[in-house]
């Protein structure tokens, strides 16, 4: 399946989930050291990194903002006992694209492991030739300066390539208004945050003229925005995305369900 580099500081937590990655079909990687993570990530092809950021040496997010330094497009879940909403909301909005709070249960443990590798596909899909990024039916031609969508173009500035460019590198992950700036316009370019808002707008409005659908870009209240491929009837609300089904799906997980898991000894690096 997938090989996944777990890090917690905690020997048997660390072992518990290696074993319930293992139960799953997937190879794992185990460190309870900075040191040990950044050197097999420098020496292994990691497809995915779960992190417990409470108990570490130095800050957790910060570990894991370094970790994305060194991988930006490798995924990652932290697995964490800090159910405070403050450190989850940092985690999410800074580095990790997934949060699970201890205790768990195994089930939703791999479902949310599986449901991260399935989008980091989508990552790996996107292909650049000519100077094209291809994501789903909307391509941004860097040579032409245009977008299409669905077969229909539209023309775009240098500043709204680079934003695209960025969003279209990170998709399904929730970027912060300060991120967008820095990754698209670099520190170089002096604006409020606001900017970031006109010129989603602009791309919106554009992307808009050349699809039925305006929502390739979805606003997250007090988060950022997230660039998805899959567009639905989305709407955004008091923090919630709500799909055609009528569903409501939460955008934080501030609990995960707690149940009985069982505890098994073996090997920090095991293989199937």
């Amino acid at each position: 399946m997938a090989t996944v580099l777990a890090i917690d500081r905690d020997r048997l937590h660390l072992e518990l989930l290696s074993f319930l990655l293992k139960q799953d079909g997937h190879s794992t990687f185990g460190a309870q050291e900075p040191e040990t993570a950044f050197e097999i990530l420098r020496t292994r092809a990691i497809d995915l990194v779960t992190i417990e950021t409470a108990g570490q040496r130095q800050d957790g997010v910060r570990l894991c903002q370094q970790i994305r330094q060194l991988n930006p497009r490798t995924p990652m879940i932290i697995v964490s006992g800090d159910t405070q909403e403050d450190h989850i909301v940092r985690g999410l909005t800074s580095a990790a694209d997934d949060y699970i709070t201890k205790p768990f249960s195994p089930r939703e443990l791999l479902a949310r492991v599986h449901a991260v590798l399935r989008r980091a596909s989508l990552t790996r899909s996107v292909t650049a030739r000519d100077d094209s990024i291809v994501i789903g039916d909307v391509t941004l031609d860097q040579q032409r300066m245009s977008v299409i969508v669905r077969g229909m173009g539209a023309r775009l500035t240098p500043r709204e390539i680079s934003l695209l460019r960025t969003f279209m590198e990170n998709p399904d992950r929730v970027l912060t208004r300060e991120q967008l700036m820095a990754q698209a316009w670099g520190d170089r370019f002096v604006a409020t945050t606001k900017a970031v808002d006109v010129y989603v707008l602009r791309l919106r409005q554009k992307m808009r003229s050349s699809s039925d659908s305006d929502g390739y870009i979805q606003s997250l209240r007090g988060f950022g925005y997230r660039f998805t491929a899959a567009v639905g009837d989305t709407r955004q609300r008091d923090g919630f995305v709500i799909g055609s089904s009528g569903r409501s799906n939460p955008l934080v997980v501030t609990a995960a369900v707690a149940s009985r898991a069982y505890v098994a000894r073996g090997p920090h690096r095991t293989e199937r």
